[in-house]
């Protein structure tokens, strides 16, 4: 503090907001990393959200396809029962699921984009 009270006012000032500018970017950068890292969690989870709706939607095309074979290729009503009401509610439920991961996966990258700029504008500023 003695040797700050030696330098011109000027130079104190821009000391002092050469402090707050780090000050703030290395909070910006804090609060883009807890960002980012509750994002690519979220990410994750639709990620796996996706995948068992896909999967599911899988296996009742399959199932449909191996019923329509062993019959000869004629479905019997109770079939088709099971099958009008299971396909639309798994393939909604896989539209939902794609929709959910292709928000999170644009969230997560936009919140990784900010971060490395953010980082960059830090390092030039050191």
């Amino acid at each position: 503090s003695i040797l700050l009270s030696r330098l011109p006012p000027r130079i104190i000032q821009a000391t002092q907001n050469y402090s707050t500018t780090m000050s703030t970017l290395e909070q910006k950068i804090q609060q883009l990393e807890e960002a980012t890292t509750a994002s690519q969690t979220l990410f994750l989870e639709k990620e796996s959200k996706l995948s068992s709706a896909s999967d599911a939607l899988d296996k009742a095309k399959s199932t449909l396809k191996s019923l329509s074979a062993s019959k000869g290729g004629q479905l019997l009503l109770e079939d088709l029962k099971v099958t009008d009401t299971e396909l639309p509610e798994l393939i909604s439920a896989k539209m939902l699921a794609q929709g959910e991961y292709d928000e999170a996966k644009k969230l997560y990258e936009t919140n990784q984009k900010y971060l490395l700029i953010i980082r960059e504008k830090a390092s030039r500023e050191k």
